[in-house]
């Protein structure tokens, strides 16, 4: 029987064929360039693909290293920038702390000149405690009857009068602020020498029984005169406004206190007399 050879084995015998004609073709080319001193072309192809493939990797091989580096600076930033965070906050609190001892230093020596003035003995006290919703207008101080603090001693600050002490006790006194409605300080105007009697209005003082014929002007500074309880000269604050009334024996004028009631942190205790 005859062997009929199929479509597929001519197919194969004609590739393997082809491959020796290749082959051969190259080893000529090869063969060629050597003795022509020449790169054969084989040796100029393979460069020529796999100098860009190797260019592509070493690129992306580079800028995964450097997102890596980048990462690592990135965390070792973050770590110093959190530290010099919280400097910066340290610097400021201390700062502010500088700040606040400054400030206390400065009304200290200003409470420390007006005892001068005073030609009398003086208690510094701290403020310890202040109920702006209480029924009365008073504050607490951390000085008492062991300290020299007597009932109706004179409280003032830097700027003026504050009130006087109603209670001592031990280590502490409260004080019934000018404010208060049952507050009554005899005091006059600077400018005129005009008198009148200051009483609390709760947020504020009202000066009372000035005479009709006394020309009042906002802005004025009003003092407390010598009484009882209070010393002259004392700033108590700065008339406001005028309430005129017809046919009213006397004039009555709204004061704003020298004294910041709501900042208050540190007094005078005046020595009684």
């Amino acid at each position: 029987m005859v062997a009929i050879a199929s479509f597929w084995d001519e197919r194969k015998l004609l590739v393997f064929v082809t491959l020796i004609i290749l082959a051969c073709a190259a080893m000529l080319l090869e063969l060629a360039a050597v003795r022509r001193g020449e790169r054969s072309p084989f040796d100029q192809f393979v460069p020529a693909i796999v100098t860009p493939v190797q260019r592509a990797v070493s690129l992306t091989f580079n800028a995964v290293i450097g997102e890596i580096q980048t990462l690592a600076q990135a965390g070792t930033l973050g770590r110093e920038n959190a530290a010099l965070r919280q400097k910066v906050q340290r610097l400021a609190s201390a700062n502010e702390r500088l700040k606040d001892q400054a400030r206390e230093n400065v009304e200290l020596q200003r409470l420390l000149r007006l005892a001068q003035t005073k030609s009398t003995l003086a208690t510094a006290a701290d403020v310890v405690g202040y109920t702006p919703e209480a029924a009365r207008r008073e504050i607490a101080i951390d000085r008492g009857w062991r300290d020299g603090v007597r009932r109706d001693a004179v409280v003032i600050d830097d700027r003026g009068l504050v009130g006087h002490v109603i209670d001592a006790g031990g280590h502490d006194a409260h004080v019934l602020l000018i404010t208060d409605p049952t507050s009554s300080v005899p005091a006059y105007l600077r400018s005129t020498k005009s008198w009148g009697i200051v009483t609390g209005t709760w947020r504020r003082v009202r000066m009372k029984y000035i005479g009709q014929d006394v020309k009042i002007r906002p802005g004025e500074t009003v003092v407390t005169g010598r009484g009882e309880i209070y010393p002259g000269g004392v700033p108590i604050g700065t008339i406001r406004e005028v309430d005129r009334k017809d046919n009213a024996l006397y004039q009555t004028a709204v004061i704003d206190p020298a004294v910041d009631f709501n900042s208050l942190r540190r007094v005078l205790v005046l020595e009684t007399r």
